[in-house]
């Protein structure tokens, strides 16, 4: 058991934690010394016990995001390996983490690579990064062909603001938010103001990660 691994995870939804832990549970060479729904705990604990390879979320709906966490960590205890886990293709948080010298980076639904060879990989010293971040879509519509005006419109509707208090915020006419508003609907084949406003919720859009 000594010789084994030390993995520490840390993820704020539960399934996707219980995934990562049965992951680390499969394999001999690895043992799971805590399974953590915040950020900061995980930080916590490392700060108090010996761990090896920390597995952490990047978005947390509380507290401090994963990518905050794991930078402190790496700063505290340089010596504990890091891969940073997210559902969410934000290309930006792959760059920071690389500035921050977070080993690996790991896109749950869109790696090509599983998350046995990435853990192996980094414990035997690689930095396991995708060649580029994957394409996410909101409908039809690749993400990264969202203007700023439309980007605008949409954190606005996912704070559940009216047309009215969108138009005052963008400087224009409630008639233009309208338009705005239809043109993304057929562009990304969502006819929903709501179902809009979930799904770039769900991207991460618009997260403080």
């Amino acid at each position: 058991m000594d010789d084994k691994v030390r993995v520490v995870v840390a993820d704020d939804q539960r399934l996707a934690r219980m995934y990562v832990d049965m992951f680390v549970a499969s394999s001999s060479r690895y043992e799971l010394a805590a399974s953590l729904p915040l950020a900061e705990d995980a930080l916590a604990w490392c700060r108090r016990n010996s761990a090896d390879l920390v597995i952490m979320d990047v978005v947390m709906e509380q507290g401090m995001n994963g990518l905050a966490a794991a930078a402190q960590l790496k700063k505290e205890m340089p010596d504990v390996r890091v891969i940073l886990a997210t559902s969410m293709a934000q290309p930006e948080w792959m760059d920071e983490a690389k500035r921050a010298g977070i080993e690996s980076f790991w896109y749950k639904e869109y790696s090509r690579l599983p998350l046995l060879e990435i853990m192996d990989r980094t414990m035997a010293g690689e930095s396991v990064y995708e060649d580029e971040p994957p394409q996410a879509f909101l409908g039809d519509m690749p993400t990264s062909d969202l203007t700023d005006q439309q980007k605008k419109l949409l954190l606005h509707l996912t704070q559940g603001l009216p047309n009215r208090e969108i138009a005052e915020k963008m400087y224009v006419s409630p008639l233009t938010v309208k338009s705005y508003l239809e043109q993304l609907m057929e562009r990304t084949g969502i006819h929903s103001r709501t179902e809009l406003a979930v799904k770039a919720s769900k991207l991460g859009l618009f997260t403080g990660r």
